[in-house]
């Protein structure tokens, strides 16, 4: 309990009218007199608002996806028999862009107040939040402070719109809806289809030898072209990947990225698997198909944070080479580092062949606007060309990758989900793959 706005704003005019004193001694008694009501008046309200009962309902749990907005909203209900002032106070987690909020509103007998809160994920992770502060009062001279409600949780997830708008375009266009499956093609791959009579023009390699001595004439083996191919994501989780672009880290947006190409690895049937690294390799799901995989896959894309650490890509290449065993996808969702881009080359040129590797790359908006400005001074001119210089050996860097037979696409952070997804969807139409 403490004096309300009311009760103050007069007792600062008592003081005020104290003063007089010094003129008029006979003042001081009208002025006891109301310092007396006022002490009455507020002790009054205090015993009443004492016997009134709070209730704050608010969701247990919430969920936000990762830099977009969303409202979380509070009700407010009382037993009082008479309107009461509220100031609803709430201190919301770090995850979130708002560190806290407050409301204020009056919440009549027998009616429902709802304040309704504004929240912005911006760090994913799950995090509880705090009950809520009220501070009620009738008339203003005494106010009550109460807690309110019960502890809840908060969980800032990657953003899947993206994959809810995939999801509908694939079932409008491309996919014609649920149920439909990839028809099996022949060719090189590596899936068994049937044994059939040798004719001329089938490689030697080919032939089934067992086959052909039971039957007493050439036999050979037909392959399709795998259905299910195997596509594993890594995520860099170095110190470059937690810089800040457009309001989230460069791994946030990585981490956006991720699962929308997951989402859509897994509806043109292939299996997605995922893996983390910076100065180690931490090992996320296995390549593998289904809901439920999509479900581990985004609940291990939403734990990786991003550490000042250094990306160690030989690392990654000698855990990649030791772990897949059959012709895979590698998408690596990185920042390229414009002063020694070494072991990224050679990590490339350890994993592929027998693999097919593709680099997403996130650009530095920051640097391509330096570079490319147009210098007004001579600080101006020393920082475009520092910026020029760093961006050209970014450029040196992408070459080298495809000249090793990388296939290599940059965007800007925010669209790198977009960009590698229709990266993929072309190796799958050439067949790369």
């Amino acid at each position: 309990m403490r004096p309300g706005p009311v009760l103050v704003r007069l007792m600062a005019l008592v003081a005020v009218a104290s003063l007089l004193v010094a003129v008029t001694p006979a003042a001081i008694w009208p002025l006891l007199a109301t310092v007396a009501a006022l002490f009455g008046l507020a002790a009054a309200e205090a015993m009443a608002l004492g016997r009134v009962r709070f209730a704050v309902e608010g969701p247990a749990s919430h969920a936000l996806f990762l830099g977009a907005e969303d409202t979380v909203s509070l009700a407010v209900r009382t037993d009082a028999r008479r309107p009461v002032h509220l100031v609803l106070r709430q201190a919301w987690p770090g995850l979130l862009a708002e560190p806290s909020a407050w409301r204020a509103g009056l919440v009549r007998p027998g009616e429902v107040l709802r304040f309704d809160f504004p929240l912005r994920g911006a760090r994913r992770g799950r995090a509880r939040v705090a009950p809520p502060f009220l501070a009620a009062t009738f008339h203003g001279f005494a106010e009550r402070i109460v807690e309110g409600g019960a502890v809840s949780e908060v969980s800032v997830v990657p953003d899947l719109r993206a994959v809810g708008r995939l999801h509908a375009q694939l079932n409008r266009f491309a996919l014609r809806g649920y149920g439909t499956r990839l028809s099996a093609r022949l060719g090189k791959g590596r899936e068994f289809d049937r044994l059939r009579e040798y004719v001329r023009g089938d490689e030697f390699r080919d032939l089934a030898w067992k086959a052909s001595a039971r039957h007493g004439k050439l036999i050979v083996r037909e392959y399709r072209l795998d259905r299910s191919q195997d596509v594993l994501l890594c995520l860099d989780a170095g110190h470059r990947m937690a810089a800040r672009v457009a309001g989230l880290s460069k791994l946030d947006h990585a981490v956006n990225g991720a699962v929308l190409l997951s989402y859509g690895c897994n509806r043109l049937e292939d299996r997605v698997g995922l893996v983390s690294f910076a100065a180690s390799v931490t090992r996320g799901p296995r390549p593998a198909r289904g809901s439920a995989h999509l479900r581990r896959v985004t609940q291990f894309a939403a734990g990786v944070a991003a550490g000042y650490v250094h990306s160690d890509y030989l690392t990654l290449a000698s855990e990649l080479r030791r772990a897949l065993r059959h012709r895979t996808l590698v998408v690596v969702f990185t920042a390229l580092s414009e002063l020694d881009s070494g072991p990224l080359l050679r990590a490339v040129r350890a994993v592929s062949p027998p693999h097919l590797v593709l680099v997403a790359v996130l650009k530095d908006p920051d640097l391509e606007a330096a570079a490319r400005i147009l210098p007004a001074d001579k600080p101006e001119l020393c920082r475009s060309l520092v910026a020029q210089e760093l961006w050209n050996v970014r450029e040196q860097t992408v070459r080298d990758l495809r000249r090793l037979g990388a296939l290599v696409v940059e965007s800007a952070p925010q669209d790198v989900g977009t960009a590698a997804m229709n990266a993929y969807i072309e190796i799958k139409r050439r067949q790369l793959l």
